[in-house]
């Protein structure tokens, strides 16, 4: 419904037209480029060259699989959880994710660090991301590293995926918190 509101100030075989261009144009760009991303770190590691819808369909059903944990849905910790992969997801799975688009991701990797359990496996991927993904393009890494390593190997990415990774497992092994229960062991244990 939406896509038909511009026919009201746009003729209709101008508006048929901008709509088949910008398919046209949306093709072409998704041939053009694997970027940081993860179909991009798949070429790079593996040497294949992966089809990226297949890949973008997979991540899309790895994060919707998330849904089916239905008893943590209302959880505040839940839905945090969810907060943090999306910001991920649509950097990590952007065939056209460039360098500066992985604040959106780091983002995400701090709401779902801070709000989890400490412990050395987080504490870990967080270095790595802040190592790999934070400082890797910055002079803090001299440049043949840079241009030999890091890009080629698209090592910026990696630990994102790591991160979404262990969200995907966090949210679907979440235990939701019965309150119930947790009131009545604090009544029972002031008697």
């Amino acid at each position: 419904m939406l896509a038909i509101i511009p026919v009201l100030v746009t003729p209709w075989a101008t508006l048929q037209w901008q709509y088949n261009s910008w398919f046209t144009m949306l093709q072409a760009d998704h041939a053009a480029s694997l970027g940081l991303s993860v179909a991009g770190g798949l070429e790079a590691w593996f040497g294949a060259t992966p089809n990226k819808m297949l890949i973008t369909i997979a991540g899309v059903g790895l994060f919707c699989l998330t849904y089916l944990n239905i008893k943590a849905w209302q959880q505040p910790g839940f839905k945090l959880l969810l907060l943090a992969s999306a910001l991920i997801w649509t950097v990590i799975f952007n065939h056209k994710a460039e360098s500066p688009t992985f604040i959106i991701a780091v983002a995400g990797i701090v709401i779902w660090y801070f709000s989890q359990k400490q412990s050395t496996f987080n504490l870990v991927l967080l270095v790595l991301v802040f190592v790999f993904t934070c400082l890797s393009p910055t002079d803090l890494f001299p440049r043949a590293i840079r241009t030999d390593i890091i890009i080629p190997y698209q090592l910026k990415v990696l630990p994102c995926i790591l991160v979404w990774l262990k969200i995907v497992y966090d949210q679907l092994t979440y235990k939701p918190l019965n309150f119930a229960t947790n009131e009545t062991d604090i009544i029972d244990r002031g008697r």
